[in-house]
């Protein structure tokens, strides 16, 4: 997907004030786009789009993914074709409130979860439209952690968890899962795919030791070397609609061992290795049962959701 003469093709990337997110808007600016950095502070991303090194045109949007309404109202203020939306912004384990009051967001759903994928769905959902007159493209950011997610653990994505347990690898496997979804219902003109960076020294460990993020950045890619793969699986003609899913990876090496999806000597850079997600995971039914788990919580906080 390259940029054309005329209108500048549209790109929205969340949480692009900081670490992936950042480097994907700065380069997909580069390349022609009008990116829209869609973030839950307005003074740090616009702290970082003062910083960043953008060679076109970039605006910046509100949009607080913990929050349904935010999400309503971030779409709602699109009016054009959207060429790519890339679902970049999350939370980790150790980011996440995990004291039982802090668990759930006001929609009454797992923060952390609906953060990573659910309010990323709806806001795919609500901007599919768009999407459709661009023929346009959905990257998530997902990760190998996926592989470790118990299905059983969709069970309580609504509910307090005491002693707490982490959804993150359950909101992972969810953004690969809904692609399927998403790809059998509106795969004709929307492509929908998903990136793991691997291990990144990103601002995703800040909660973490000192110690501990020093040791990160000696031995994992920095944030712009992962950004260069999302870009790369945001632009490549392989990604295209209709093109199926895919699932690309940010280390050399992943495509023979899922061992190398975290970690390998080799960062991939901007050559786009394939793996196969967890088998299980590609499983219709089970992309069917979390399109319909998905729409009931969303409507449960008094969403109304009218399917194109």
């Amino acid at each position: 997907m390259a940029a054309a003469a005329g209108p500048k093709p549209v790109a929205i990337v969340t949480g692009a004030n900081t670490g992936i997110g950042f480097y994907t808007a700065e380069e997909l600016s580069g390349r022609g786009f009008h990116v829209i950095l869609a973030c839950r502070s307005l003074d740090r991303a616009a702290n970082a789009l003062e910083a960043a090194q953008l060679r076109g045109s970039a605006e910046l949007k509100r949009l607080d993914l913990s929050s349904f309404a935010s999400v309503q109202d971030f779409a709602s203020s699109m009016d054009r074709p959207i060429d790519l939306l890339v679902c970049n912004a999350g939370l980790n384990s150790a980011s996440a409130n995990q004291e039982p009051e802090g668990q759930l967001s006001v929609d009454q759903v797992d923060v952390l979860y609906q953060t990573n994928y659910l309010s990323h769905f709806l806001l795919t959902l609500l901007l599919l439209p768009l999407l459709r007159r661009a023929r346009g493209r959905v990257v998530n950011i997902s990760s190998v952690v996926h592989r470790s997610a118990s299905l059983d653990d969709f069970e309580i994505t609504c509910k307090v968890r005491q002693p707490y347990v982490s959804l993150y690898g359950l909101s992972k496997l969810a953004q690969i899962v809904s692609s399927y979804a998403l790809h059998a219902r509106y795969g004709e003109e929307v492509s929908f795919h998903c990136v793991n960076p691997g291990g990144v020294a990103s601002d995703i460990w800040r909660s973490y030791a000192g110690w501990q993020q020093k040791v990160f950045s000696a031995i994992l890619i920095s944030p712009a070397t992962a950004a260069s793969t999302v870009v790369a699986a945001c632009t490549t003609t392989d990604g295209a609609a209709p093109a199926k899913p895919r699932y690309w990876n940010g280390y050399l090496g992943a495509d023979r061992s899922a061992l190398l999806e975290f970690w390998s000597p080799f960062p991939a850079r901007e050559r786009l290795v394939e793996s196969q997600p967890a088998q299980d995971h590609q499983d219709p039914k089970l992309a069917e049962q979390l399109w319909l788990q998905s729409l009931a919580e969303i409507r449960a906080a008094g969403v109304e959701v009218n399917l194109p």
